[in-house]
């Protein structure tokens, strides 16, 4: 044992040394801009996503690469956030992230363009605002984005399925678009996307399914209160007819009711659509949540998504990214990045000349019928 584990830390050597060897740039500076000293839930939250960074940071000293970071607080407003622009502070950062307040984010996209710094935008999913900002980095695909990429899914991996699409009375603007968005797609390849609503009898929901094709169940809403009156009509369904196929196809924040329904899930054999996922059974994950709590001396907070991860995985990706390939450069090989996640992967997409970049990764979550989570993402 010792001599393996001798072996593995001389090829961990070799590797970061290797690394240290092909570095562009061998000092990068950052910022970070959020609230970071409100005393409320959104300011705990930034603070936690500030932590998850200062561990990147760590990370990335390791592999020799020298790292200046300013933590800045950037109020609320615009007014605040021109104070911050005037003070020149932030002219020679390399990559800055934020800010949490639409109202900033403007004047610090017009000033980060003027002086080729990367700024990267972790709380917004508004695909106009990277519109003439070509160092802007939207971190959220954008929802209309995420829907084409789940269709894309439903496309690719459910063709030959008989697709019902389950109408839940309730106004639910996102699981409206997308329910909309798939009939439309599917529509258009000459596929028929079968309507049951929610309160049919028996009868038609025998008639919605067909017992020689796998059946794919799309609900048009994300709530909760759609999920728990679907849930048992469908588990009725399926074990009143054992030889039927059947999936369930969810939403991202779906993540959030896996405590309670995760042997549902299971059972319905259910896929759900995410630009985020943390694995609570990997190995890696749980060492990273010991060393959070050996750095700050609490544990990492139970939210979807975690913050601190997040913060981990975007100032590693951003900061090797730049210390490998310069930060003149960084862009030309940003789909080259070499990171292994924990919770956020990026594949950020050129939006076109004059503009800046969007995260279109999108996996599937599979919850197999054996208990076991199966991810599933696409080729690039």
């Amino acid at each position: 044992m010792m001599k393996r584990l001798y072996l593995l830390s001389l090829c961990l050597l070799f590797i970061t040394g290797l690394m240290a060897q092909n570095l562009v740039q061998r000092q990068v500076r950052m910022a970070v801009v959020l609230p970071l000293k409100e005393h409320n839930t959104r300011g705990n939250k930034m603070v936690e996503f500030y932590q998850g960074i200062l561990m990147a940071v760590d990370s990335i000293k390791r592999e020799g690469v020298s790292v200046d970071v300013q933590a800045i607080h950037s109020g609320s407003t615009a007014s605040e956030m021109d104070q911050l622009l005037f003070s020149q502070k932030l002219k020679d950062c390399d990559v800055v992230y934020g800010p949490l307040d639409a109202a900033q984010l403007t004047s610090l996209a017009d000033y980060c363009d003027l002086h080729h710094i990367h700024l990267v935008v972790p709380f917004s999913n508004t695909t106009s605002q990277v519109t003439g900002h070509p160092y802007h980095y939207l971190v959220n695909a954008p929802r209309q984005k995420a829907h084409e990429e789940a269709i894309w899914y439903i496309q690719n991996q459910f063709a030959d399925s008989n697709i019902i699409l389950v109408q839940c009375n309730e106004q639910n603007a996102e699981g409206s678009a997308f329910g909309e968005m798939l009939r439309t797609a599917m529509s258009a390849q000459g596929i028929y996307v079968r309507p049951l609503n929610l309160e049919a009898d028996d009868t038609a929901f025998q008639q919605a399914f067909n017992a020689q094709r796998r059946n794919l169940i799309v609900l048009n809403s994300t709530s909760m209160k759609a999920l728990n009156q679907i849930l048992p009509k469908l588990k009725d369904f399926k074990r009143q007819n054992p030889d039927y196929q059947m999936s369930l196809f969810g939403y991202p924040t779906w993540q959030t009711f896996t405590s309670q329904l995760l042997s549902d899930f299971y059972e319905l054999d259910t896929y759900l659509f995410t630009s985020f996922y943390r694995n609570p059974l990997a190995n890696r994950n749980e060492a990273m949540d010991r060393q959070f709590m050996s750095w700050f001396h609490k544990p990492m907070s139970n939210t979807f998504p975690r913050y601190a991860l997040m913060g981990f995985d975007l100032g590693y990706f951003f900061l090797r990214g730049i210390a490998l390939y310069g930060s003149d450069h960084f862009q030309e090989h940003v789909t080259q990045v070499p990171v292994v996640p924990f919770q956020h992967p990026f594949y950020f997409e050129h939006t076109g000349e004059g503009n800046g970049y969007i995260n279109a990764f999108v996996q599937l979550i599979h919850y197999t019928p054996h208990q076991s989570i199966e991810l599933i993402s696409r080729n690039r």
